[in-house]
């Protein structure tokens, strides 16, 4: 059970809402329901920075810092592979569809706008010393991107519920396409993070990822073994149930 005093990966960036909130799943328009996939995968690396954020000044064991430098690292990946996954597979076969040039060009641009932060953060827990950590430090580094990654993640799901006029179908099959390849990283990083950064109870409830029971007690028990200190800075159980986070100031 979390603390109601303690905080969670809820803030200080703010989570979107969900597209088609309330409404049947299988009935969602073409273009919400690509809306509604997007946000939550974009709320997830919203909680799991979160949860970066809220526990790096409370970390100091060695173990534990390095396992939390681990988890910093391959969430940058996360990020990095998604981003490039979009403007790879997805964008410019939104374009071919809709036959409007440039109509992701401003989702694109908004890239740049925390790369370099999203770089020196992967940087600093990649080279850092355990013994020279600073969790100061790494909270301002995302501090420094922090803001314009919420903006970008937040408007590119408006930009997604603009595309209503077209051919919704030719769009879902697209995404369809992009999530398939996103689903070809590694199974021993991506599954963990995205499910340990689900939240099932979100907006009074959210079935996603829709990932059957089976498959999550095999990521549990197989997947996460590889980095199994790492996933210990989730915010969440790869159920998707919420937890405490293990260093708040209240929680350790």
């Amino acid at each position: 059970m979390i603390s109601s005093d303690a905080p969670w990966a809820d803030a200080p960036f703010t989570l979107i809402p969900t597209p088609g909130r309330g409404e049947n799943v299988n009935k969602l328009d073409d273009t919400v329901w690509i809306a509604r996939e997007m946000a939550n995968a974009h709320n997830g690396m919203l909680r799991a920075l979160n949860s970066i954020y809220q526990q790096c000044i409370y970390v100091k064991e060695a173990k534990d810092v390095k396992d939390l430098l681990l988890y910093a690292r391959l969430w940058c990946d996360w990020i990095h592979e998604h981003h490039e996954g979009e403007e790879t597979f997805l964008f410019a076969r939104i374009e071919e569809i809709t036959g409007v040039e440039r109509l992701m060009e401003v989702n694109v641009a908004q890239h740049h706008t925390f790369m370099n932060g999203l770089e020196e953060l992967q940087k600093y827990a990649k080279e850092i010393k355990a013994e020279e950590y600073d969790g100061m430090k790494l909270r301002s580094i995302i501090d420094s991107f922090g803001g314009n990654l919420t903006k970008h993640l937040t408007e590119e799901i408006e930009t997604l519920l603009g595309l209503k006029k077209y051919d919704g179908p030719a769009l879902r099959k697209a995404f369809v396409g992009f999530d398939d390849e996103m689903r070809k990283g590694d199974k021993s990083t991506l599954f963990p993070i995205v499910l340990g950064s689900s939240d099932v109870n979100y907006e009074g409830g959210l079935d996603w990822p829709e990932v059957p029971g089976p498959i999550k007690a095999l990521v549990y028990y197989w997947f996460e073994r590889k980095y199994k200190g790492a996933w210990r800075f989730c915010p969440s159980t790869t159920w998707g149930e919420r937890r405490q986070l293990l260093f708040t100031g209240k929680a350790d």
